[in-house]
């Protein structure tokens, strides 16, 4: 008898060999937010394979979340957004190993949060959170995916331990500092406020995210990676492209 987990693969099986989809069922993936960028992310995860989540957020829903975010709905509002994510991604896949950490992103938790990833996606709102990671995906040689969105706009652009850094490729005044109150204030200024977006844009560019890793995981030779940029409006078609920053 067909397994879930073969029937569930079947319509990419000749996209993959079926050593390239055992590394993906295999690989351990983080992904820190659960909400536009996030909820995208993880549902396509869970769906091209994907067995070995942990997934990050200390928020609930809220009725502002409901033009982009998949796991919002009436029935869903003050609730948990790692919980109703794995409540929601087990319907797909039960056999899921995913772990859920309701909690902020610190200099003190982000070590012992990111420890055994191989990858982590980038599904937050603000830049210093992403300082934070990038710094430690430097360290533990973590793959960092990392995509914003505002608007119409987004950007797309994957780092490793071979390419510049987050805040070495967007030429950030925090780079080689320590993370003293005045360089966080500084981070934090940059994304001070929450931005407008529309829904479809972080639906397409966690698309994005997720080919991007399993273009990692399955070797591909075309991974974007930093210092390429991808930059696209989507309302505007001709603004697609790729740039090296």
């Amino acid at each position: 008898m067909t397994s879930l987990y073969e029937q569930m693969i079947s319509r990419q099986k000749d996209i993959f060999t079926s050593q390239q989809q055992e590394k993906i069922r295999n690989t351990n993936i983080t992904v820190l937010g659960c909400g536009g960028l996030g909820g995208t992310v993880i549902e396509q995860l869970v769906r091209a394979g994907f067995e070995n989540l942990t997934i990050i957020d200390q928020d609930v829903f809220d009725y502002t979340n409901m033009n982009r975010q998949i796991r919002s709905n009436l029935d869903t509002i003050n609730k948990s957004k790692v919980e109703t994510t794995k409540y929601e991604s087990l319907k797909i896949n039960p056999d899921l190993n995913i772990r859920t950490i309701d909690t902020t992103i610190t200099e003190d938790n982000v070590s012992d949060i990111l420890k055994g990833s191989d990858i982590l996606i980038d599904a937050v709102d603000n830049v210093y959170t992403r300082v934070i990671i990038s710094r430690e995906c430097t360290r533990q040689k973590i793959t960092f995916i990392h995509s914003a969105v505002e608007k119409t706009q987004g950007q797309l652009t994957v780092f490793t331990a071979d390419t510049p850094s987050y805040e070495e490729l967007f030429r950030l005044k925090s780079k080689d500092k320590e993370l003293t109150d005045d360089v966080v204030g500084y981070l934090k200024n940059l994304s001070s406020e929450k931005p407008q977006v529309l829904g479809t844009t972080p639906s397409i560019f966690a698309a994005l995210e997720v080919t991007e890793a399993l273009k990692y995981v399955s070797g591909d030779e075309n991974l974007l990676l930093a210092p390429k940029v991808l930059m696209w409006d989507i309302y505007d078609y001709t603004s697609f492209r790729v740039i090296e920053f």
